[in-house]
């Protein structure tokens, strides 16, 4: 998947020939034609050189994922942080993972962390199927696959988590009052958002506000910067246990 300048897009056919003819494993060279958009968070490409089936087997921590770029969200350039995760979960606890995509953060717990159990919530039909099929893959029965959306399937879990993921930045404020209904007392919550450094304390007391109008309390526990994201923005994740 290649993003070009509009100055040599022109020369797209022959970067991507060049790509495939030095990179024996590539079958396929995307142009991105469109930002992620929608609660999908897919984006549009244009195939510019190889085979137009677009499925791919991603090999990342011992852990194989099917997916299609074209059809759900991925990114690769998270795979440290999602080891940072796996390193942190503890044996027998129990995972609630929101807007769990094709399922990477849930499968790499489940193998490696011995949870007790992860749940898995994605609203993308596609994304939930590939989800399932990359569970079979990595043959592991500790995972519960929930296709839907997270507003609809949190209360379910309510009380259920003793670790809680939301990796999806740009809207986990307004899912932020489920996820604490759903975690534990002293149980995780590892919550992503965009911000300058100088804008955590102000997420921060919006986190806390939330969990006081649920008649909980926030006790942060770490800040990690994640990915760049923008001059002077940042992917973080802000850490708090659920008191």
């Amino acid at each position: 998947i290649v993003e070009l300048d509009d100055k040599i897009k022109k020369r797209a056919k022959l970067i991507a020939n060049a790509l495939v003819k030095k990179h024996k494993n590539v079958r396929s060279v995307l142009l991105k034609a469109s930002p992620r958009t929608g609660i999908l968070r897919t984006r549009d490409y244009k195939l510019i050189a190889g085979d137009r089936n677009t499925e791919v087997m991603h090999l990342e921590n011992g852990c194989r994922l099917l997916l299609d770029p074209t059809k759900t969200y991925f990114s690769p350039r998270e795979c440290t942080e999602r080891m940072r995760i796996v390193n942190k979960v503890k044996e027998n606890e129990h995972v609630l993972v929101f807007f769990a995509g094709i399922g990477p953060f849930a499968i790499e717990i489940a193998k490696k962390s011995k949870p007790l159990k992860v749940v898995g919530i994605e609203i993308n039909p596609m994304a939930a199927d590939y989800f399932r099929k990359n569970v079979r893959l990595n043959k592991l029965n500790n995972i519960e696959v929930i296709e839907g959306n997270v507003l609809e399937h949190a209360p379910r879990y309510y009380g259920f988590a003793d670790r809680l993921l939301m990796p999806l930045p740009e809207k986990s404020l307004e899912y932020l009052a489920e996820a604490i209904k759903c975690t534990t007392l002293g149980g995780v919550v590892h919550f992503y958002c965009f911000a300058k450094e100088n804008e955590i304390a102000e997420v921060k007391k919006k986190i806390k506000a939330v969990a006081s109008s649920v008649n909980r309390s926030a006790k942060f526990l770490e800040v990690q910067k994640v990915l760049p994201y923008g001059p002077g923005i940042w992917k973080c994740r802000i850490d708090f246990a659920v008191d």
